[in-house]
This record gives structure tokens, sequence and C-alpha cells, in this order.
């Protein structure tokens, strides 16, 4: 069976010769291009059914995923537990140093941080203001649609998309 890409150029070119004045030559390719045509729909169905068994193959990784996310996120919470149970039990004893031969222990202070106990008390010049300045698509799209013309802007086409029922 061809490929699809190939049966596409080949109902092309024969659609070019459709537009023939030879009668025999214009029943002939029609006859062709519906050859064609069942030839082109039975690879497309061919291409959604081998689409529609990856959608498990999907589900699977994504059912891994979340698995294995939840495994990470687990262990890194034992991790985080273990080092504080250390350093309390560290900083309890007093101890402020432990050395091996593969590797060195430390406890260190902590450094100072500011605490914000209520925020609407601290004085302006202490506020960080974030501003985002950026397009506004939706508005420029139905501008453009509406017949404005807007510098730096203009309507082009989102690829055409495939729907599956």
């Amino acid at each position: 069976m061809s490929r699809l890409y190939e049966i596409s150029e080949k109902y092309t070119e024969l659609s070019a010769l459709a537009d023939s004045d030879d009668e025999n030559m214009k029943e002939a390719v029609a006859t062709t291009l519906e050859c064609i045509e069942g030839d082109f729909n039975d690879k497309a169905q061919a291409l959604v059914t081998v689409v529609h068994n990856m959608d498990s193959d999907v589900e699977a990784i994504d059912a891994e995923i979340k698995r294995l996310q939840a495994r990470k996120t687990a262990i890194k919470n034992r991790q985080d537990s273990m080092r504080d149970y250390l350093r309390e039990n560290m900083e309890r004893t007093g101890i402020k140093k432990i050395s091996c031969p593969l590797f060195t222990i430390n406890c260190v202070a902590g450094r100072e941080i500011a605490a914000i106990n209520n925020e609407e008390e601290i004085p302006d010049e202490y506020m960080v203001v974030k501003t985002e300045i950026r397009p506004d698509k939706a508005a420029i799209a139905k501008a453009l649609k509406d017949g404005v013309e807007i510098p730096g802007a203009s309507l082009d086409r989102a690829k055409s998309s495939i729907r599956i029922k």
C-alpha cells in the first residue's frame, strides 16, 4: 500500500488533468480519482486506528508519571524529615560538626531574614510593584477582524486541525 503523501500527490496530479477537454480523458481521470480517494480513505482510517491505539499507551505513561512523581515527593519529604531530625538533635546536644572519611556534617546558624507580620503596615518604599506589559492578543485579533489596522500586528491563520469523534 502506498504512503498517504504519495496518494495525495497522485490525487493532486490527476485533479489537474480533470479539467481536460477530452471526454474520455475526463472519465478515466474521474474513475482513477475515485480509486485513489478510496485508497486515501483506507489509509486515513488506518492512521486513526493507530492513533486510537496509542491513547492507551499515553494513559499508561501518564499514570506511571503520576506514580513516579508521588514516589519522588515521598522520598524528598523523607530526606527533608531526616535532615530536620539530624539538625534538631545536633542543636539540642550543641554538636556543631561531625567528620567522617566520606563527608562532614556542619550545623550552621541560620541567617537573619525579615518576617512580615502585617503587610499593610509596611511603608511604600519597602514594597515591590510588579507590572507586566504584554500585547492583548484577543483584543488585537478582534480589532483586526473588525478592519482596524494595528502597526506591528496582522491576522494569521493557525494550523488546521484534525477532529476525530
